[in-house]
C-alpha cells in the first residue's frame, strides 16, 4: 500500500491565543518618511495583532503600535500598551484595510489590562 501524502498548509500556525478584541490603536512606522495613523484591533494576541485601517504599513514594514485601553481606575484616562513588531501580512476587504504583525509586547500589560478587560464584557 502507498503512503498518503499530506500537502503542507501555505497558512502560519498560531503560536499564541487569539482574543477577538475591538479597541483603538495609533500605529507608526517610517519608509524613508514617518507615518502615524489609527485604527481597530480585530484580534489581539502576546504576539501580535491583526489591525484595520484606512491605510496600512507595506509588508516587511517595522511598526510600533500603542492599543489604547480605558484605565480601570480613572474613566477619564487612557492606558496605552505598546509593542514593537513586523508586519506580515496585509488585505483589503470590502471597503477596509488590515494588516497583521507579529511582535512581543514590552510587558505584561496586554495580560493585565487588555485580556483581563476582555474577561469583564
Amino acid at each position: 500500500m502507498g503512503h498518503a501524502h499530506v500537502p503542507e498548509h501555505p497558512f502560519q500556525r498560531r503560536t499564541a491565543v487569539r482574543y477577538k478584541l475591538r479597541l483603538p490603536v495609533i500605529f507608526h512606522w517610517n519608509d524613508g518618511v514617518e507615518h502615524t495613523s489609527g485604527g481597530f484591533t480585530s484580534d489581539v494576541a502576546l504576539d501580535g495583532a491583526l489591525i484595520l485601517s484606512r491605510e496600512c504599513p507595506p509588508v516587511g514594514s517595522e511598526v510600533r503600535v500603542e492599543i489604547l485601553l480605558p484605565s480601570p481606575e480613572m474613566e477619564s484616562e487612557e492606558l496605552h500598551i505598546g509593542c514593537s513588531g513586523k508586519v506580515i501580512h496585509s488585505s483589503e476587504r470590502a471597503g477596509y484595510s488590515a494588516f497583521g504583525f507579529h511582535g512581543v509586547f514590552q510587558d505584561d500589560q496586554l495580560t493585565r489590562h487588555v485580556l483581563d478587560f476582555e474577561s469583564r464584557h
